[in-house]
């Protein structure tokens, strides 16, 4: 293989390694089964510990959450009622967030977030 050939190869290949930043996802509506408000509380509680995020009651219906990583830290707040509950972005540190964006691995922890806490829903029945 050329020189040349073999370095651009290398450049593309960080180039493209080097793209971590993504658009940021705000879950809406994930859905709530039956439950008291009591144990839809509890369970998010229970979802984010189970996680390693940090939950703190911020107001009826509405929790914040705190994970961090490393030196990457990041906060969501989850509302909810009886049917429904949200995980939107508050803030985060060393995440890379700028016009939407975020570093990719803030979304992976959004997402396991929100399926452990289906997955304590689920146990409440």
């Amino acid at each position: 293989m050329k020189p040349f050939k073999k370095v651009f190869l290398l450049l593309a290949a960080l180039f493209i390694s080097g793209c971590t930043s993504v658009k940021l996802v705000n879950l809406a509506n994930e859905p709530v089964p039956q439950n008291s408000a009591q144990s839809i509380e509890q369970a998010i509680i229970q979802g984010c510990k189970a996680k390693g995020w940090t939950p703190i009651k911020a107001d009826n219906n509405t929790i914040d959450a705190y994970i961090t990583v490393r030196s990457h830290k990041a906060h969501v707040r989850i509302s909810y009622d009886d049917n429904f509950y949200n995980i939107n972005y508050v803030d985060s540190t060393n995440l890379d967030y700028k016009d939407g964006e975020v570093h990719r691995n803030y979304n992976k922890w959004v997402y396991k977030l929100s399926a452990s806490i289906q997955q304590q829903l689920n146990t409440k029945l």
